[in-house]
């Protein structure tokens, strides 16, 4: 159990009033949603207390958890009420919850006012595991599974319990490009699509993402991961710093975030983010920042199953690729700025079908469009190159094959429609299995941001991070020279190596380290 079961008891009591439920169903639901997860005491240790992603083998544990939790209330006189409660609140609004797979307004409302506020919660703050997204885009989040995953009258009555507004708040409104765009400036007629490319000079960010950079870039010690992660967050602060970064001198391009704020002080980074125009809460403006919200939540998920699939497969360019997923999609911004007939496409067509639609109804394609975005905002070649062939990358060795293969995992789980047998070739390209690609997929719901992101450059060579990877998995020096190709006494060594640039005297203190600096 985590640290933010005050939140959800806190929040589920407002959401409870909310609805307006009587005085002793709301003692009913004080009780329930503070013993939900009692189940998690019959689960072991190793579980319960993991702080790495969960296997499936762990999670069909975890899913038990209702079900004991309910067993031991109902033998408690003074608790068995809150036993069907507690074994309903993992249910789904649409039937695919658990442990029963129970429906619609067959799932008791209480149980239903925990799961959206749990949800809520769990998402946006951090885990062991993993960061949160944020209350923005958890909300979003929430609101996007209104009637499918949370019964929407819970959906309503969270986001009235949030905003502080008196009644529910509608879902954010699906954008379509006959609303004129008020803080851009209005459009008459057509846009021609070079002036919408040309205007689209500066991305906003979002506030909150901004306010969490200049408080990490004030701080008395500056801490380089919080900054990069705090960075990546949003798509305008994204953007803004890899420009700046180009200013500086280096031997290469600056293609990623963490040598971005390696290459700046803290205060550029600070008065490069001062300067960018800041977006609100999307459904409070206009619907040229919904739309920016949307593709940030999007991108955002993409980021995070690129982050899956190249630890899986112990890619080395791993910054480059998250850079790359999180600025996949930037084209379909001027996109919709420049073309009044857009509207993001229906689920059930395909990533590559969406494509080709653009291309007949507008003669071009988002992705070319953030190529040349990319081209114009002054950054790395090879990032614009990857963002404009994002959608037909096949290569294994090419970046965007990487950054194409998390876009179709998150529109499929998102429930889009997607060329399965299409994905798995690309899997399989990219060197991740089948079997691989299912856990990712599966992980995918569950993760909420990605792992401590690195921001100082790593002292190992290439050779000495694949040792300590192998090592950090447990596994014997014969074994990793047996899987690495290299003999015992040359795994002592780089070992050897690795312990002296990393100042550590063992194996457990270099993994340590070598993972709180995000270099393995």
């Amino acid at each position: 159990m985590y640290a933010s079961t005050p939140l959800v008891h806190q929040l589920a009591l407002t959401v409870g009033r909310q609805l307006g439920i009587d005085a002793a169903a709301q003692a009913l639901l004080e009780l329930s949603v503070r013993v939900r997860d009692i189940g998690m005491i019959a689960l072991p240790d190793a579980v319960v207390l993991a702080t790495a992603p969960l296997s499936p083998a762990d999670w069909e544990l975890v899913n038990q958890h209702p079900v004991i939790g309910a067993e031991l209330l109902e033998g408690l006189p003074s608790a068995a009420a809150a036993g069907e409660i507690v074994r309903a609140h993992h249910e789904r609004w649409d039937g695919g919850g658990y442990p029963d797979g129970s429906r619609g307004d067959a799932i008791p409302l209480l149980s239903r006012v925990i799961a959206t506020c749990d949800a809520f919660v769990a998402m946006a703050n951090d885990r062991p595991h993993r960061r949160g997204m944020g209350a923005e885009a958890a909300l979003e989040h929430i609101s996007q599974q209104r009637g499918s995953q949370f019964d929407p009258q819970m959906v309503d009555a969270l986001i009235a319990a949030l905003t502080g507004s008196g009644g529910p708040r509608p879902v954010a409104p699906r954008v379509t490009r006959q609303t004129e765009d008020q803080d851009s400036g209005a459009r008459a007629g057509r846009t021609d699509l070079g002036r919408a490319i040309a205007g689209l000079d500066v991305v906003p960010a979002f506030a909150p993402a901004y306010e969490r950079v200049l408080a990490a870039t004030a701080a008395p010690e500056v801490d380089g991961g919080e900054l990069v992660t705090a960075l990546e967050s949003d798509t305008g602060l994204t953007i803004a710093v890899l420009r700046r970064a180009q200013t500086v001198e280096t031997r290469h391009p600056i293609a990623n975030v963490a040598d971005a704020v390696n290459a700046l002080q803290p205060s550029e980074i600070a008065e490069t983010v001062s300067a960018l125009p800041r977006a609100a809460f999307p459904w409070r403006t206009s619907s040229f920042e919904v739309l920016l919200h949307y593709f940030r939540v999007h991108a955002q998920a993409v980021s995070r199953a690129a982050d899956r699939i190249v630890r899986e497969v112990n890619l080395e360019r791993r910054d480059d690729v998250l850079v790359a997923a999180l600025l996949h999609d930037i084209g379909k911004l001027a996109l919709a700025r420049g073309m009044p007939d857009y509207a993001p496409p229906e689920k059930t067509t395909s990533p590559e079908e969406r494509v080709r639609d653009e291309r007949r109804n507008f003669g071009v394609d988002h992705a070319s469009i953030g190529g040349l975005l990319s081209e114009r905002w002054g950054l790395p070649k090879a990032l614009g190159a990857t963002i404009a062939t994002h959608h037909i990358a096949e290569a294994q060795t090419d970046i965007a094959a990487y950054v194409r293969l998390a876009d179709m995992v998150v529109h499929h789980a998102q429930g889009d429609s997607v060329d399965r047998t299409r994905m798995l070739r690309l899997a399989h390209a990219c060197g991740l299995s089948a079997g691989a690609l299912r856990d990712v997929m599966f992980d995918l719901p569950h993760a909420g941001g990605s792992q401590r992101r690195r921001a100082e450059p790593s002292p190992l060579s290439t050779r000495e991070t694949e040792v300590l990877r192998v090592l950090a998995q447990g596994k014997v020096y014969k074994v990793i020279a047996i899987e690495l190709g290299l003999s015992v006494s040359t795994v002592r060594t780089h070992l050897h190596n690795a312990y002296t640039k990393l100042g550590v005297e063992d194996r457990a203190q270099a993994v340590l380290r070598a993972t709180e600096m995000g270099w393995i």
